[in-house]
């Protein structure tokens, strides 16, 4: 919550004892879509205006990344957003374009302010989110709906515990045109990067050493409907049975082969 400073002694009212539930109801009866995020993005709170404008209930969007509503091409933009904030600064009124539910695109104005605790320290980002005049897109327009995994087409997350590896890969995707997530060398840092990004497909190292594998991360992708490919030196009948019938690229991997594959998936 915001901290508020008064010079003047004021008489008691629910506002100036901090009722946290008469505060949360104005913000869930603005006029603008108000939004409450981590400072990496994750939403926190979303008010009713936010689920009229996007067709997104409060359920939908808390805990998920705020790149569900923003276009492919955007999401650059947003992070310079929370970059600054993280900073401690205000985002003045911008033009900008998010995604609806149905993938239509929207042109909104947004604010964006830091929000600090009671002892000063910055915690979280608001954004204040009002529909332009601008017309909504039809169906199908150029960047479509954001939680479709195949449909964001650049946004790649690499699993390798080997750091050379890693890089390499990333380089890979990266010369041909693809955004990388990552690289990520154990399954926590995997998995938080998933809870912090869309993903289109995902590239897996079976075995992250230690006796840890990347088995729960690709059971977790197989759930989300989102594909992925395996590079290991595994010999097939140690793979554990998620990746039984999955692409694998034996390592050393041919960088050719890969990006094949991988255009193969997302065109």
């Amino acid at each position: 919550m915001a901290r508020f400073d008064h010079e003047e002694r004021r008489l008691p009212t629910p506002l100036t004892q901090g009722d946290a539930a008469l505060l949360a109801a104005i913000v869930q009866s603005a006029r603008d879509a108000i939004i409450g995020l981590d400072l990496h993005g994750t939403v926190l709170s979303w008010n009713e205006s936010a689920a009229q404008l996007f067709g997104y209930s409060s359920s939908d969007m808390i805990g998920r990344p705020i790149s569900r509503i923003i276009p492919y091409d955007r999401r650059r933009e947003q992070e310079r957003l929370l970059d600054r904030v993280g900073e401690g600064s205000h985002v003045d009124a911008f033009e900008t374009l998010h995604l609806d539910a149905s993938g239509h695109e929207i042109g909104v104005t947004v604010t964006a302010s830091p929000v600090r605790d009671h002892a000063g320290a910055l915690v979280a980002a608001s954004l204040f989110v009002r529909e332009t005049a601008h017309a909504r897109s039809k169906a199908g327009s150029r960047w479509p709906h954001a939680i479709t995994p195949r449909a964001l087409g650049r946004n790649i997350l690499v699993v390798e515990d080997e750091a050379l590896i890693g890089l390499g890969l990333a380089a890979m995707l990266e010369n041909a045109g693809f955004d990388v997530i990552g690289p990520a060398s154990n399954l926590r840092t995997a998995m938080a990067l998933l809870d912090r990004h869309d993903c289109a497909l995902a590239i897996l190292d079976i075995n992250l050493g230690r006796g840890e594998t990347s088995a729960p991360l690709a059971q977790r992708l197989k759930d989300d409907g989102i594909p992925f490919f395996v590079t290991s030196g595994y010999l097939a009948e140690r793979h554990p049975a998620i990746f039984d019938e999955v692409p694998t690229f034996a390592k050393p991997v041919r960088s050719r082969s890969l990006v094949a594959a991988v255009q193969e998936v997302l065109g």
